[in-house]
């Protein structure tokens, strides 16, 4: 993230390769070719972690717990969990077999 907008740079040259304003101001990780997002705002999104441009694969809200969440979502044995102040939550993330 760059302020709020998420930012794809070319490791080798550093040279910025595309913007998005995505979840907003967040959190992410990386797995299994997607980025999973976390948004400050209570907003979780998938997207391609692809330098062609962002690909939304998904996008949901998680409760408010009133106040603005920064922990980076982990995802782990097929499941993304997200922490937000004393709460934490888990999803399935794999794929329907």
């Amino acid at each position: 993230f760059s302020g709020s907008i998420l930012t794809c740079i070319d490791f080798e040259t550093g040279k910025q390769v595309w913007r998005d304003r995505s979840v907003g101001k967040g959190s992410l990780t990386y797995a299994d070719g997607h980025l999973y997002l976390l948004g400050e705002g209570n907003e979780v999104g998938l997207a391609e972690a692809t330098p062609e441009g962002y690909v939304e694969k998904g996008r949901f809200s998680i409760e408010d717990q009133g106040r603005p969440s920064w922990a980076h979502p982990v995802v782990s044995g097929g499941h993304l969990y997200i922490r937000d102040q004393g709460t934490l939550s888990r999803f399935d993330v794999r794929k329907n077999q």
